[in-house]
């Protein structure tokens, strides 16, 4: 068996099993989501699972462009999505949960509190979103063709893994303008998505022999992830407080300290970045 279709059929089968947990928690009713506790956890491993999947179709798309990779996962956009909405919420409660536990003079707990609920509300809104997805569709669960089918042969796929990493590679290390300019922020996210994706094609080898990952580039690869996630999140979480009307009062503090996180942050990325950059020039 195709090396890649082991790791292609073990992502199948816990995908689709966190979507079975996910589709159970539904039927308990909004409410039962909004708990602590792995549901949490597993709506948290769906989606790095489906980013996984997404990796893989595209490093396949990239030997042969027949597969039409964007095509095969376009029927589960929507489902994405959804998942991918209540996910923020659960991200944007965590981070300002965060901010009232550490005591920041600027953040009053009473306020961070009105905060949460409103977000939970909001995820509530979502999670019916996505009932009535589920409802609307007779059949849920993840079908993808496999390696096999797509008519690449395991020499091909081996030969083509270090050549599809490299231009991965160029495009995450190509210099960006000002970092404050709304274009260049869109350039650091689509960044922040071919790290994602440079990483779980590495991880998609590990059924292959003699295709180990090369743990130091894997290291520096997830430090550079880990920054610019961690920035993503903030922005996200922003742009979710800024859509509640009526709590200008409440949300102003708890934006004014992530935007300066969220600075910091990119900050410290773009300085890693060129570090990694000069790293690969020598």
């Amino acid at each position: 068996m195709n090396c890649l279709e082991k790791y292609r059929s073990k992502l199948i089968r816990e995908i689709n099993n966190d979507l079975r947990v996910i589709l159970a928690k539904s039927e308990q009713g909004p409410a039962q989501w909004l708990e602590q506790g792995p549901e949490q956890d597993t709506v948290h491993n769906f989606r790095i699972g489906v980013k996984r999947l997404t990796a893989l179709y595209c490093f396949l798309n990239e030997i042969n462009d027949a597969l039409k990779a964007k095509k095969i996962l376009k029927p589960y956009r929507s489902l994405f999505k959804f998942i991918g909405s209540i996910r923020d919420g659960h991200i944007a409660v965590h981070l300002v949960q965060n901010l009232a536990d550490v005591n920041l003079a600027e953040v009053n707990l009473e306020e961070s509190k009105i905060l949460v609920r409103a977000i939970r509300v909001r995820i509530r809104k979502d999670y019916r979103l996505f009932q009535k997805y589920v409802q609307s569709n007779a059949r849920v669960s993840i079908r993808m063709p496999t390696v096999r089918s797509a008519g690449i042969s395991e020499r091909a796929i081996l030969r083509y893994k270090r050549i599809v990493l490299d231009d991965l590679l160029v495009q995450i290390l190509r210099t960006e303008g000002p970092m404050n300019t709304e274009m260049n922020m869109n350039k650091w996210h689509k960044k922040r998505i071919l790290l994602k994706r440079y990483h779980h094609t590495l991880d998609a080898f590990r059924f292959c022999p003699r295709h180990k990952s090369d743990e130091d580039e894997l290291k520096q690869i997830k430090i550079l992830e880990q920054l610019l996630g961690d920035w993503h999140d903030r922005v996200v979480t922003i742009q979710l407080l800024q859509s509640f009307q009526g709590l200008e009062a409440q949300t102003g503090p708890t934006i004014a300290i992530m935007k300066k996180q969220h600075r910091l942050l990119l900050g410290a990325a773009k300085i890693y970045l060129r570090d990694l950059r000069l790293n690969k020039e020598t």
